[in-house]
């Protein structure tokens, strides 16, 4: 992800640390490394926020985060998406946020076939099924 150089990363933690201040209980973004390792995480599963991303974080920055990003919001909005996007994604995606958090990711569960519900087994859904998908125009109104 060459194109986010390390000031640019950095203003990402910067303006992270702001829409998600760390508590207590949760870490603050730039201490999970959202400008490093996240950015890239994320950037690597959406390589399309990159360009808005970056003009977002290139944006002439303002004091109060909550106040510029508003301004961003109306300015650019394919920008301020991409913004957000990648901090709530970087941060979330985390493994420390999600211990914190008790999400321990997607799991498959087996379904048994005792478990299946009777309109199943009594059949009640063939007919629907063999008659295939029919559709109906709403009239305007």
């Amino acid at each position: 992800m060459s194109a986010f150089d390390e000031g640019l990363r950095r203003r990402l933690a910067e303006i992270a640390d702001g829409l998600i201040p760390g508590t207590g209980a949760m870490p603050s973004p730039s201490s999970l490394g959202i400008g490093g390792a996240q950015l890239d995480v994320v950037l690597a599963s959406r390589p399309d926020l990159a360009g808005d991303l970056s003009r977002a974080l290139e944006a002439p920055a303002g004091d109060n985060v909550i106040v510029w990003i508003e301004r961003l919001a109306a300015s650019d909005p394919d920008a301020h998406h991409a913004l957000v996007t990648t901090v709530v994604a970087g941060y979330y995606l985390h493994p420390e946020v999600q211990r914190r958090l008790g999400y321990t990711g997607q799991v498959g569960e087996e379904v048994r076939a005792e478990g299946y519900p009777d309109y199943v087994d009594e059949g009640l859904l063939e007919r629907v099924y063999e008659r295939g998908a029919i559709y109906r125009a709403t009239p305007p109104g």
